[in-house]
């Protein structure tokens, strides 16, 4: 803050001031906490056009008028020519919403993590101070931790070594539309050890039962290689082909009920 002399004076705290009189209550919104200041200042500008009032001054008294009716509204004294608002008036105990200026990111942790909208919007609606406009300089710890649905996960155990020793496999749908093969569903098999995958449109989920088989055939003729396991979710289409995995040899992992 600039003073008179043209020194400047540390401002450490910015927030909204609230007097209050027999007649109204008045509103100081962007006061300055200046710990160096040994009288409180009131800016006339600021409390004229925040209150709507207007101020009439004399050579030995003031008064503060409403400035649709311009009722004398409150009358404080001149001494030594500095116009003195009523003690009644500016205590201590009357500032509120005093907030020490911070950044974007440190409101976000004062305000209990809300999203940078939220903050925003806060901010300018209730003229919090902010040290920078700066946003957040990375992704909040806490919002990533607490605000997940699910622990992350550990790094898969699983490993291959050659082709079809570990298939992955899914089933997805049904689409809204349905193809000009009558599919709604498709079926998808993914090798872990080359990455290859193949895809089998399926017009029902009960189709797996007939597709893997031929599935099976092909890749193991191709690979000359045999399909020792594969990793499919909970999914019913799969459980039903439990007696055929056993026939042949093949080990049926599934992921944890309800887990991706």
């Amino acid at each position: 803050m600039l003073n008179g002399d043209s020194s400047g004076s540390a401002v450490s705290h910015v927030g909204s001031l609230n007097l209050q009189s027999t007649h109204r209550n008045y509103t100081l919104h962007d006061t300055l906490y200046v710990p160096n200041l040994r009288k409180n200042l009131i800016s006339i500008h600021h409390f004229t056009k925040q209150n709507n009032v207007f101020v009439e001054l004399h050579p030995f008294h003031f008064f503060v008028k409403d400035a649709t009716t311009g009722v004398i509204l409150l009358k404080g004294a001149c001494n030594n020519g500095i116009y003195i608002f009523p003690d009644s008036l500016v205590t201590p105990q009357k500032v509120a919403n005093v907030h020490e200026w911070t950044s974007i990111d440190g409101w976000h942790k004062r305000l209990g993590h809300p999203s940078l909208k939220i903050v925003h919007h806060l901010v300018k609606n209730f003229s919090l101070p902010i040290s920078s406009q700066k946003t957040f300089s990375s992704l909040c710890h806490s919002c990533s931790i607490n605000k997940i649905h699910q622990q992350s996960f550990r790094g898969t155990s699983l490993q291959s070594h050659a082709p079809l020793e570990l298939i992955y496999t899914d089933v997805w749908g049904p689409a809204s539309y349905t193809g000009i093969d009558g599919s709604r569903y498709y079926l998808i098999f993914v090798d872990h050890y080359t990455k290859y995958i193949w895809f089998y449109p399926m017009a029902t989920k009960s189709s797996v039962s007939n597709i893997f088989p031929l599935f099976k055939k092909f890749v193991e003729t191709r690979f000359q290689k045999l399909i020792k396991t594969l990793y499919s979710d909970n999914g019913g289409e799969f459980i039903a082909l439990k007696s055929y995995f056993s026939r042949h040899g093949i080990t049926h992992y599934t992921t944890a009920p309800y887990t991706p």
